[in-house]
Protein backbone atom coordinates (compact mmCIF):
# COMPACT_ATOMS: atom_id res chain seq x y z
CA UNK A 1 0.00 0.00 0.00
CA UNK A 2 1.02 3.52 -0.27
CA UNK A 3 0.17 6.66 1.69
CA UNK A 4 -0.89 10.33 0.58
CA UNK A 5 -0.91 13.34 2.84
CA UNK A 6 -2.37 16.34 1.87
CA UNK A 7 -1.16 19.58 3.52
CA UNK A 8 -1.98 21.67 5.25
CA UNK A 9 -4.95 19.37 6.34
CA UNK A 10 -2.63 16.55 7.58
CA UNK A 11 -4.95 13.83 6.48
CA UNK A 12 -4.13 11.05 4.47
CA UNK A 13 -4.89 7.95 3.04
CA UNK A 14 -3.59 4.31 1.97
CA UNK A 15 -4.04 3.58 -1.70
CA UNK A 16 -3.22 0.78 -3.65
CA UNK A 17 -0.05 1.40 -5.74
CA UNK A 18 -1.57 2.85 -9.67
CA UNK A 19 -4.39 5.13 -7.76
CA UNK A 20 -4.91 8.84 -9.27
CA UNK A 21 -3.57 11.43 -6.66
CA UNK A 22 -6.90 12.81 -7.09
CA UNK A 23 -8.57 9.57 -5.51
CA UNK A 24 -6.44 9.22 -2.71
CA UNK A 25 -6.95 12.86 -2.08
CA UNK A 26 -10.72 12.35 -2.11
CA UNK A 27 -10.20 8.82 0.16
CA UNK A 28 -8.51 10.94 2.81
CA UNK A 29 -11.66 13.47 2.70
CA UNK A 30 -10.35 16.17 1.06
CA UNK A 31 -12.45 17.89 -1.71
CA UNK A 32 -9.82 17.91 -4.58
CA UNK A 33 -10.58 20.55 -7.22
CA UNK A 34 -10.43 18.98 -10.84
CA UNK A 35 -11.62 20.16 -13.81
CA UNK A 36 -11.43 18.28 -17.57
CA UNK A 37 -10.50 14.91 -15.43
CA UNK A 38 -7.99 14.22 -18.67
CA UNK A 39 -4.69 16.06 -18.29
CA UNK A 40 -5.70 19.24 -20.27
CA UNK A 41 -6.63 21.94 -18.13
CA UNK A 42 -4.30 22.25 -15.06
CA UNK A 43 -6.73 22.85 -12.51
CA UNK A 44 -5.96 19.82 -10.27
CA UNK A 45 -2.24 21.21 -10.11
CA UNK A 46 -1.14 20.58 -7.02
CA UNK A 47 2.51 20.77 -5.30
CA UNK A 48 4.49 17.53 -3.86
CA UNK A 49 6.11 18.24 -1.05
CA UNK A 50 7.95 15.31 -0.66
CA UNK A 51 7.45 11.89 -2.37
CA UNK A 52 7.88 12.42 -6.21
CA UNK A 53 10.65 9.37 -6.55
CA UNK A 54 7.21 7.52 -5.45
CA UNK A 55 4.86 8.78 -8.61
CA UNK A 56 4.82 7.84 -12.52
CA UNK A 57 6.60 9.45 -14.51
CA UNK A 58 4.93 12.72 -16.26
CA UNK A 59 2.99 12.39 -19.70
CA UNK A 60 3.90 14.75 -22.73
CA UNK A 61 0.40 15.99 -22.05
CA UNK A 62 1.22 16.63 -18.15
CA UNK A 63 4.41 18.24 -19.21
CA UNK A 64 2.59 20.33 -22.10
CA UNK A 65 -0.12 21.70 -19.19
CA UNK A 66 2.55 22.15 -16.32
CA UNK A 67 4.12 23.85 -19.16
CA UNK A 68 1.62 26.42 -19.96
CA UNK A 69 0.47 27.10 -16.38
CA UNK A 70 4.36 27.72 -16.07
CA UNK A 71 4.37 25.54 -13.21
CA UNK A 72 8.34 23.29 -12.84
CA UNK A 73 7.56 19.27 -13.53
CA UNK A 74 9.99 18.66 -10.51
CA UNK A 75 7.87 20.64 -7.89
CA UNK A 76 4.01 20.01 -9.26
CA UNK A 77 1.91 17.23 -10.30
CA UNK A 78 -1.78 16.96 -11.74
CA UNK A 79 -3.62 14.70 -9.53
CA UNK A 80 -6.03 13.83 -12.76
CA UNK A 81 -3.24 11.96 -14.36
CA UNK A 82 -0.52 10.86 -11.93
CA UNK A 83 -0.77 7.73 -10.50
CA UNK A 84 0.84 6.43 -7.39
CA UNK A 85 3.32 3.84 -7.42
CA UNK A 86 3.91 2.77 -4.04
CA UNK A 87 5.79 5.02 -0.39
CA UNK A 88 4.43 7.98 0.76
CA UNK A 89 3.42 11.01 -0.93
CA UNK A 90 2.81 14.47 0.43
CA UNK A 91 0.65 17.14 -1.77
CA UNK A 92 -0.64 20.55 -0.89
CA UNK A 93 -2.94 22.73 -3.10
CA UNK A 94 -2.01 25.85 -4.18
CA UNK A 95 -2.75 28.95 -2.02
CA UNK A 96 -2.19 26.95 1.24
Amino acid sequence: MAKVTILPANVSAEVEPGELLLDAGEKAGVDMEAGCFNCSCGTCVVEVVSGMSNLDEPSPEELDVLDQWSRDPEKFRLTCCVRVRDGEVSIRPPGH
